[in-house]
């Protein structure tokens, strides 16, 4: 697991050009529909991503560089990982297909579900999410577990 991705906002951009078949994916009884998602929000200066993939990747970039690859090495971090995908996917009616994911705004948290039949998004602010007002908050906290579980993986990595 690495903590500094060379060029965090390349990596996101090839996310978002990949194919289900560039990971060894097909549909499944568990995720007929959803192959991987992308939760983003602004955290001071920098845009954050948590992307989670069907089969195990799990990652946090930086718009301002660096994050956490290669969580998905961790049973913590793939469990969330299976956990995010789950909800997704019975939270799919919540998303809109779309041609680019939403833009991250100030306040607000963003989801780019990645589908077999092209991308789906949704965007709800995150006071709400927080508050469980919007039908997409369980996706938001379990985003949330995913990145304490990669910081917790991360820190014991580096011994602390």
């Amino acid at each position: 697991m690495s903590d500094k991705p060379a060029d965090a906002p390349a990596l996101r951009a090839k996310l978002l050009r990949a194919k289900p078949a560039d990971f060894g994916l097909a549909a499944t009884p568990e995720l007929p529909r959803v192959w991987g998602a992308m939760m983003e929000m602004r955290i001071g200066s920098a845009d954050v991503s948590l992307v989670a993939v069907a089969e195990g990747s799990t990652s946090l970039y930086f718009s301002t560089g660096g994050g956490v690859i290669g969580g998905g090495e961790h049973e913590s971090v793939r469990a969330a990982n299976r956990k995010l995908l789950g909800v997704i996917e019975k939270l799919f009616p919540a998303f809109v297909a779309r041609e680019a994911p939403v833009p991250v705004l100030n306040g607000a948290v963003s989801f780019a579900v990645f589908t077999y039949d092209g991308l789906r998004a949704a965007r709800d602010t995150e006071e709400r999410l927080r508050q469980k007002k919007s039908p997409l908050w369980p996706a938001y906290y379990i985003g949330q577990e995913i990145i304490t579980a990669l910081r917790l993986a991360t820190e014991k990595a580096a011994g602390h």
